[in-house]
């Protein structure tokens, strides 16, 4: 059960941050507008918005992870 348990942790806190970035990165190109005037700014985009969602989820999974034993050895 413990593992279930810090699965569901983990998974809980990567799509947290996953869809907290999402969301920061629809409001900034909200905000500022189109982001990209040709194929190679879209493209650029696109890149930043992948590697930006893999970062994110590989920092919150080993964050989680860190967090979730640390959290396991107290109780």
């Amino acid at each position: 059960m413990k593992a279930i348990k810090g699965v569901l942790f983990v998974l809980l806190l990567v799509a947290s941050a996953v869809g907290a970035f999402n969301l920061i990165f629809i409001l900034i190109g909200t905000y500022f507008g189109p982001l990209y005037e040709s194929e190679a700014d879209q493209s650029r985009n696109f890149a930043i918005w992948l590697f930006g969602n893999i970062a994110v989820m590989i920092t919150a999974a080993a964050a989680g992870i860190i967090w979730g034993r640390r959290r396991a050895k107290r109780i």
